[in-house]
């Protein structure tokens, strides 16, 4: 199915970048936190740089992942509320008179997982009955254009 990876004539590659950022001196220690963020490009240099330009370059890049698996975001931000969801809907798939399931994992955008519900009836609604909802991960990542 190309329309999963290709959408509007371009190819999705998804970036997952964690950095950690210096907040302070707290009793005589430095306070860091890990950040996450995903984010589409053509290469890891052009991810990270994406994130620099985003929090400045008071950060160390930890790891920069490719998620090869993942599929274009089915929508994009409507809210600010909205949470990053990684979900994954499944076909069983006839072959050779054994039943293969494929997998497929997609970004989401949702205030909370009864309005993610509702986005992926409509999604699957749209010719793609034949799937199912198998995973939804909540995550704490931030989505970068």
């Amino acid at each position: 199915m190309l329309f999963w990876w290709i959408k509007l004539n371009k190819i999705y590659m998804y970036y997952k970048i964690k950095v950690s950022k210096l907040n302070g001196n707290l009793n005589g220690k430095e306070d860091y936190s890990i950040e996450t963020y995903l984010t589409d490009a053509n290469n890891f240099a052009e991810a990270g740089y994406k994130v620099i330009n985003e929090v400045g370059t008071n950060v160390e890049v930890e790891d920069i992942s490719l998620m090869k698996n993942l599929k274009p975001l089915i929508n994009e931000q409507y809210s600010i509320n909205n949470k990053l969801y990684i979900v994954k809907i499944a076909e069983d798939i006839f072959e050779n008179n054994k039943i293969k399931t494929v997998k497929y994992v997609l970004p989401v955008f949702a205030n909370n997982s009864d309005d993610l519900q509702k986005i992926m009836n409509d999604y699957i609604a749209q010719g793609l009955e034949n799937m199912r909802l198998t995973t939804i991960s909540e995550t704490q990542w931030i989505y970068l254009e």
